[in-house]
């Protein structure tokens, strides 16, 4: 009896070792399917946000003209004018960071932070993004930092003159 229930015990054990084993590589399936939906729902709000700020700014004739003005020749507003258009830009390069670290820590897919950053190198020499970046710049954490300074010292141009003005 005794050797008897030796073996029962010992089926009994590989079996819950089988099924310890099944639940494992379902958990794992379950993993993998959670991060696809995280990383999915990352880049959609990611996307989502960038989405926003372009509408906002190209459905508004007001707020495209200031923008504009302001990335163009800040000097020729008011400070308040001027601070308004910072902080909108800093709500935007808020997003590009956040994007960035979050393609770092591999959440969202690192081409979106790379396109979205593209922005920078297309006004990069326009004093109004200038003003900006030198005025808040020590604000972003220092690998970001580095990374659009990076930007900004590169010879890429890809705004394709775009901003310049329509008389030139």
């Amino acid at each position: 009896m005794k050797i008897k229930l030796k073996k029962i015990a010992l089926i009994v054990e590989i079996l819950g070792g089988i099924a310890i084993l099944i639940s494992l590589i379902f958990v794992g399936i379950q993993l993998k399917d959670n991060t696809k939906a995280t990383r999915s729902s990352t880049a959609t709000a990611t996307i989502g946000t960038m989405t926003d700020w372009y509408v906002t700014m190209g459905t508004n004739a007001e707020t495209s003209a200031s923008f504009w003005r302001f990335l163009s020749d800040p000097d020729s507003m008011t400070k308040d004018q001027q601070l308004q258009h910072i902080y909108n830009l800093h709500g935007l390069l808020l997003t590009f960071q956040n994007s960035y670290y979050l393609a770092l820590e591999g959440t969202l897919d690192e081409r979106i932070p790379e396109s979205l950053n593209q922005v920078i190198a297309g006004v990069k020499d326009q004093p109004g993004f200038l003003l900006y970046w030198n005025a808040r710049k020590s604000i972003f954490f220092k690998e970001y930092r580095d990374y659009v300074d990076e930007i900004l010292n590169s010879t890429e141009n890809i705004s394709k003159g775009i901003y310049k003005e329509n008389s030139e």
